[in-house]
């Protein structure tokens, strides 16, 4: 047990120094890029699965199909003092979510690296890939509202693609 423990400290640590080293080469050119990667990720990932118009219902069908991949990525819809979980802003709708378990942050806490910089967006672009992947015809954007020890609070907007 203590081995696997190690080896995964150890990946975390990598996937941080990458991500590290290419902030630092690539600059704010490496939000972009790790987006790209993710989205690409997040729409393979999804493949096969059932599709839907909900975007509730999209999260269950991503939540599952990420378990069944072995990636354990704990989202759930936050309602906050809202009275519904979706709200409708300019023709968009939005939900918040509360991420509590996180891989990404998970790596870099491990690394000691701020949120909020390229794995973050590598982590919104999968998340965005599969959501748009699940729901034809919707542009999904991912926006952290807070970022924190525990959990991070996002923003899902879903509006019809262009």
């Amino acid at each position: 047990m203590q081995r696997e423990k190690d080896r995964l400290h150890g990946i975390a640590f990598l996937i941080g120094s990458l991500t590290h080293a290419a902030e630092k080469n690539l600059g704010q050119g490496s939000l972009s890029s790790c987006a790209l990667a993710g989205k690409k990720f997040g729409q393979e990932a999804v493949e096969d699965t059932e599709t839907t118009q909900d975007p509730i219902k999209a999260i269950k069908i991503l939540n599952e199909a990420l378990k069944q991949r072995g990636i354990v990525w704990d989202f759930v819809p936050f309602q906050g003092d809202k009275e519904n979980l979706i709200e409708e802003k300019d023709g968009k709708q939005v939900i918040r979510l509360v991420f509590n378990t996180c891989m990404v942050r998970n790596a870099l806490f491990r690394y000691a690296h701020e949120q909020k910089l390229s794995l973050c967006y590598m982590s919104h672009g999968v998340f965005a890939g599969a959501m748009e992947k699940i729901m034809p015809g919707k542009k999904v954007e991912l926006e952290i509202l807070h970022a924190g020890p525990n959990a991070c609070l996002k923003e899902l907007i879903v509006e019809d693609a262009k």
